[in-house]
């Protein structure tokens, strides 16, 4: 279950713990410079706060450049139970 974490006007941020890791889910309403640097404050403040790893699982190209663009990296594909191929980033501080 993902709970939201920082609730701001133009995103929020959740986080689930699974499989002993914390994976990261957003939801973007707006997006601009000045949003991104907010969020990435954020982002680092809620990373530093639980001192591990975020994980993020990615279905699209688009996602991953988000993921890229905010501090992601590639780490390995999975197969997913649907069959499906998912790309599976992480961001350290």
């Amino acid at each position: 279950m993902k709970y939201p974490i920082v609730n701001r006007d133009y995103y929020i941020i959740y986080l689930e713990f699974s499989f002993d890791m914390y994976w990261l889910h957003t939801d973007v309403f707006k997006w601009s410079k000045e949003i991104k640097e907010e969020y990435i404050k954020d982002l680092n403040t809620l990373q530093s706060l639980l001192d591990s790893p975020l994980y993020g699982m990615v279905d699209n190209d688009k996602l991953g450049k988000f993921g890229k663009t905010i501090g992601f990296t590639y780490l390995q594909d999975l197969t997913g139970n649907d069959g499906n191929t998912y790309q599976i980033y992480k961001r350290s501080l």
